[in-house]
């Protein structure tokens, strides 16, 4: 499987001297986890202040991220990051990440009602996002 790499020279230019140096400090440092690879569509989750979702494609050398900083400026440390430890992975990394949210997705679906309900009620009491998340959900 072979993978589009993202272009650092256009997202160091792009990003800026100081963002992209807090961005491969963050890289460095180990607080991106790829989630997930699928086709041309790289997601992550970066630890920062809160754990952020990035969610880039390389072959466009752009992105999204749910921090406040991409918000207000339009690029991040977290897309920074994400692309470095993205471009860094090897082919067994990529493979391992590539389909991982389909299958996980395909496995839940072959599991009963009950054990679903007693999956995020497991999650709700050991995270309180989610069970800010579902409390949320069913609130209209």
């Amino acid at each position: 499987m072979s993978k589009t790499q993202f272009d650092l020279k256009v997202l160091r230019e792009y990003a800026g001297p100081k963002v992209f140096a807090r961005g491969e400090a963050y890289a460095e440092q180990g607080h991106v986890e790829i989630v997930d690879v699928e086709d041309d569509a790289v997601l992550a989750h970066v630890e920062g202040a809160e754990t952020y979702i990035v969610d880039m494609t390389p072959s466009e050398n752009a992105g999204l991220c749910t921090c406040p900083a991409f918000e207000d400026w339009g690029v991040c440390k977290h897309l920074v990051a994400t692309a470095i430890v993205y471009n860094d992975l090897g082919p067994a990394e990529v493979r391992r990440a590539h389909g991982r949210i389909a299958n996980l997705r395909q496995g839940l679906g072959l599991e009963s009602r009950e054990a679903l309900i007693e999956r995020l009620v497991d999650l709700a009491r050991r995270q309180p996002d989610v069970l800010a998340a579902l409390e949320g959900e069913r609130e209209d």
